[in-house]
């Protein structure tokens, strides 16, 4: 596993290498064997905001920089509410733009209910601190 932490303010690459500042801080976890990666966002305050995963490809690392697919399925949980499976109509799109097998999609969906209950039993750790 790897673990990364961000504060309010750094910077965030997307596909596109835009860039653009988080508003929170972030730590997250990212697996070398699993299909999703686990974030825990923190207010500015410290508090826990929310718990964020994606269903993704394990990370991969290129010149020094990790990197994953997306593959559009998440779910989100903001305590004390129970998780959510999200932006299954993303999924869906994906699906049709990247030809994703029938197999490969329920998959996907099975990685996605591991990720509730991973979401739904995550006892996150207190939140970063930047100085």
């Amino acid at each position: 596993m790897i673990v990364t932490i961000a504060a309010a303010g750094s910077s965030v690459f997307n596909i596109k290498s835009e860039d653009y500042p988080i508003r929170h801080h972030y730590r997250a976890y990212y697996w070398l064997d699993k299909f999703y990666n686990l974030i825990e966002i923190f207010d500015t305050n410290s508090e826990l905001f929310y718990i964020y995963i994606n269903i993704a490809s394990p990370p991969d690392f290129k010149n020094g920089i990790m990197s994953f697919k997306d593959h559009e399925l998440d779910v989100v949980r903001y305590p004390p509410k129970a998780a959510e499976l999200i932006d299954e109509d993303e999924f869906t799109e994906a699906t049709i733009k990247y030809q994703y097998t029938k197999e490969f999609q329920d998959k996907m969906y099975v990685v996605a209910e591991e990720a509730l209950e991973l979401a739904n039993h995550w006892k996150a750790r207190p939140a970063p601190q930047f100085t």
